[in-house]
């Protein structure tokens, strides 16, 4: 993660943890495969001990925890994890622990956990050999280099911007087979959305890092131009580029 990142991961920890429902029950999604939720929950048993790495506010972890025995989170920013906390105090839950670590340095012991997600953050695959117990589940979702292209190429920059599609992808793949993961499953979607209005595009950009160091001001000829070309009646149209990966540890 850059350095750039790092500053915006923490400043919206502090503010809204990762919790971007306010403007995604106002996006319509055409040909999105998959629930990443949904696939988490067929996996999970009521004896299940879950770790999720990124886990942001905690929102998503939260809402699966009720299925499972035991349920950590962790991340590598104070601001997510003190708002995971809240989020917790607030759910009731007493089967969920949040704690502020690094992916790269799991403070858990060896053959801990059955099952492992990560959903739009990164990891070590390493780490996870060390902390699954053999047979054990790693389920992840990450943005691919084409989400939101047509806004980064009105901005002439953004995430990703040069790579080539699924270069992430198969670098996560070839790590994971080093270690002796079987792939279970691997697919890829690109769906079309259509954002409510600028305003919520606007936030969007404020609160990730699809457009680099991002400004109102200075970007604002980039934001009417954008308007201008992708606006439509069902909505301000972009795209959503993810991928899934569903492997198993050897036993």
């Amino acid at each position: 993660m850059k350095d750039y990142e790092k500053q915006l991961y923490e400043k919206v920890g502090s503010n809204i943890g990762w919790d971007f429902n306010e403007i995604f029950k106002r996006v319509k999604t055409i040909d999105k495969k998959w629930n990443f939720l949904e696939i988490v929950k067929n996996h999970l048993k009521k004896k299940t001990i879950l770790l999720d790495i990124g886990t942001g506010g905690g929102e998503k972890l939260l809402q699966i925890a009720k299925f499972v025995e035991k349920a950590y989170g962790i991340d590598i920013s104070k601001g997510m994890i003190t708002t995971a906390k809240k989020n917790l105090v607030k759910s009731n839950l007493s089967n969920v622990e949040f704690k502020l670590a690094d992916a790269n340095k799991l403070p858990f012991p060896k053959n801990y956990f059955d099952i492992i997600t990560c959903k739009h953050a990164p990891f070590s695959t390493k780490e996870l050999f060390r902390v699954l117990k053999p047979n054990g589940i790693f389920i992840t979702q990450q943005v691919g280099e084409r989400d939101k292209q047509n806004i980064k190429d009105i901005f002439e920059r953004g995430q990703c911007f040069e790579e080539k599609d699924n270069t992430s992808m198969n670098k996560y793949i070839q790590k994971l087979k080093q270690f002796k993961f079987k792939i279970i499953k691997k697919e890829i979607y690109n769906a079309t959305q259509y954002f409510h209005n600028m305003k919520d595009i606007i936030f969007l950009l404020k609160n990730t890092p699809i457009i680099p160091h991002f400004d109102i001001e200075k970007d604002k000829k980039f934001l009417e131009e954008f308007e201008k070309k992708y606006k439509t009646k069902k909505g301000i149209k972009t795209n959503s580029n993810r991928y899934l990966i569903i492997s198993k540890k050897s036993a």
